[in-house]
């Protein structure tokens, strides 16, 4: 009788059970985190907000996560206030969402669901 077969079968059984399943993902930090880019000296304020939006093939979609304040800026700094925002998510250990779309506020950038 050949077994090699019904080997097989077992060692794919096993092997299935070894598969890794993925971490579920940790909310990044809240709090405040100061930021240094190009010698400038930033705020961020990372905290539970309303999800974001993003632009999408179809429209504005949602976009969950925490929302990032960044402060100070003028209305034409959004860039630099989004790599801002993207330094103080990795600070927070979350994960920068770019697609989210900022806002302009009383001297300051806002991102909304812009760090998971």
């Amino acid at each position: 009788m050949n077994l090699t077969p019904l080997l097989g079968m077992g060692m794919a059984v096993g092997l299935s059970a070894c598969v890794a399943t993925p971490a579920p993902q940790v909310p990044a930090q809240a709090g405040a985190f100061a930021v240094a880019l190009e010698g400038g000296s930033y705020q961020a304020q990372i905290g539970p907000g309303r999800p974001g939006h993003a632009l999408g093939r179809s429209g504005a979609v949602a976009v969950a996560g925490q929302t990032i304040r960044v402060t100070p800026f003028g209305l034409d700094q959004g860039r630099r206030a989004k790599a801002v925002a993207e330094a103080a998510c990795m600070q927070a250990r979350g994960r920068f969402q770019p697609q989210a779309l900022g806002r302009f506020a009383q001297g300051a950038w806002i991102f909304e669901g812009g760090c998971a």
